[in-house]
């Protein structure tokens, strides 16, 4: 606790970081916001419906309990664990940004239309966030996957790393199952979530902010944050 106190102090101590923290987590509320009137779009418009031959191996079945359960139970869990890291857990609030935006330019570009034998997925937190209303076609890419994934990103090396994709693994699948997303939509998740870390970084680097490589790249980051 003590450290944990300390890293923060330390970190708030400095104006340009405390600066980059509030810009950070006001932008992502923001872009959250943004997603509601691209989600009502989306709803409305007509799209392609995939044949997805991996549905044929996999029965459908309802696992909202699981999905909802693994997601927010990650979602807790690898908050906890970034907390004593100031720094790491400001790349994780600006790559959540940016694949957030990606996905909305994804879903804006890529019309779909559900997948045949869809249960819809029970979710009381993202229906209160968004339209209050089942959300069925935000389809490409998938954002359970994809959220589940940076949560990966951003743990330090370790068991609890290890722990996280297989979390991924089994939202994906669970996903699939579910008839909520095509196959394509978990596949292609992990690639615009680690693009969007990509593009976070590189920025990072062009403005002059702190080495956000050396943050994630060093497995003791979290113990040395300060």
């Amino acid at each position: 606790m003590a450290r944990l106190k300390g890293n923060w102090l330390n970190f708030w101590g400095e104006t340009d970081r405390r600066y980059e923290l509030i810009f950070a987590a006001s932008l992502l509320i923001a872009v959250m916001l943004s997603t509601v009137p691209v989600l009502t779009g989306i709803e409305l418009r007509q799209g392609v419906q995939l044949n997805d031959p991996i549905f044929n191996y996999l029965p459908a079945h309802d696992l909202s309990e699981l999905i909802f359960y693994i997601l927010y139970s990650a979602i807790f869990l690898g908050f906890i664990f970034l907390l004593p890291s100031p720094e790491r857990l400001v790349i994780g609030f600006e790559a959540y940004t940016m694949f957030v935006l990606l996905r909305m330019i994804t879903m804006t570009i890529v019309p779909l239309e559900p997948p045949h034998g869809l249960i819809p997925l029970v979710d009381p937190v993202l229906s209160f966030m968004y339209t209050g209303k089942p959300v069925n076609k935000d389809l490409f890419f998938s954002g359970h996957t994809a959220t589940m994934y940076l949560i990966y990103l951003m743990m330090p090396f370790g068991i609890y790393r290890k722990i996280a994709f297989v979390g991924v693994l089994v939202m994906a699948v669970s996903l699939v199952f579910q008839r909520v997303h095509y196959t394509v939509d978990v596949i292609v998740a992990p690639f615009f979530v680690y693009s969007a870390l990509r593009i976070v970084l590189r920025l990072r680097q062009y403005l002059g902010l702190p080495d956000g490589y050396e943050v994630l790249r060093d497995p003791r980051a979290i113990e040395k944050a300060s």
